[in-house]
């Protein structure tokens, strides 16, 4: 176990929007130190109102979670002393994303929610109808990376999906985490049957296929057939991707929800 974590967090802004869950940390520690400008010590400070004998819940990325006593210094940092719990199995759905890049303020939105629903996979490609501006976006720097922890921050767990980015559809099987997926396409256009229609059983791996903003291209749902991939609908309505993979992630986790309890 290390001795102490300073330092701001890596994501520029002010203090995070609503009280967190948990705070994720990059390592086991047995002391944490963050100065009065870090945004985690404003939000301890102004959001949840922590005062000096209180405890708050932390987590280490990919590690465990613990209960904290806060004590505040004269300097206005707060010191933190962590009792961690016994390391737990990795929550994440066996569950990948495959998601066509679209705006970077989409992009930002997917990213923190497929955190949150628990994926364990988000694999990005430049689409026929995406825009080349895109993959040169601020976000594919770090700030992806705190989007995760934001995202497992809010559902209270400590597994990061694992983030990757490919030029093309073509390139997906070099990154995809395992051989052998249901493998599922959302379109609203082409689809003959509903979401509701898929049986998957506990034991199974899905990829789920979302087209970006502009929707497949016809050469990209020939790509898709030809790689055994599912077409489903989820009624007449179209969605934006990221509430089409939101909507989706809620019908598809049902089989997996028991299985991974506790």
């Amino acid at each position: 176990m290390g001795g102490g974590e300073t330092g701001a967090s890596s994501l520029p802004g002010s203090v995070v929007d609503g009280p967190l869950n948990l705070f994720l940390i990059e390592r086991l520690v047995s002391e944490i130190e963050w100065s009065a400008e870090d945004e985690r010590a404003l939000h301890l400070k102004k959001v949840l109102r922590a005062q000096t004998g209180d405890r708050v819940d932390l987590g280490v990325i990919d590690g465990p979670r613990g209960k904290a006593q806060v004590e505040w210094t004269h300097r206005g940092a707060v010191r933190l002393l962590p009792k961690w719990e016994p390391p737990h199995d990795s929550d994440l759905l066996p569950i990948s994303v495959l998601v066509g890049l679209s705006r970077p303020q989409t992009c930002r939105k997917l990213i923190e929610q497929a955190a949150t629903c628990g994926v364990s996979q988000i694999i990005f490609f430049k689409s026929d109808k995406s825009e080349s501006s895109y993959a040169s976006s601020s976000l594919w720097n770090q700030e992806w990376r705190r989007l995760l922890i934001k995202g497992c921050e809010q559902a209270f767990a400590c597994h990061l999906p694992r983030l990757s980015r490919v030029s093309s559809l073509d390139e997906v099987e070099q990154v995809v985490e395992r051989t052998t997926y249901v493998r599922l396409a959302l379109d609203p256009y082409e689809s003959k049957q509903s979401l509701e229609s898929m049986e998957l059983a506990p034991k199974d791996s899905l990829l789920l296929a979302i087209g970006p903003e502009r929707g497949w291209s016809n050469r990209e749902r020939r790509w898709l057939r030809s790689s055994g991939y599912l077409f489903r609908h989820m009624g007449p309505r179209v969605l934006r991707v990221e509430t089409a993979m939101v909507a989706a992630l809620g019908a598809l986790s049902v089989p997996y929800w028991s299985t991974n309890k506790g």
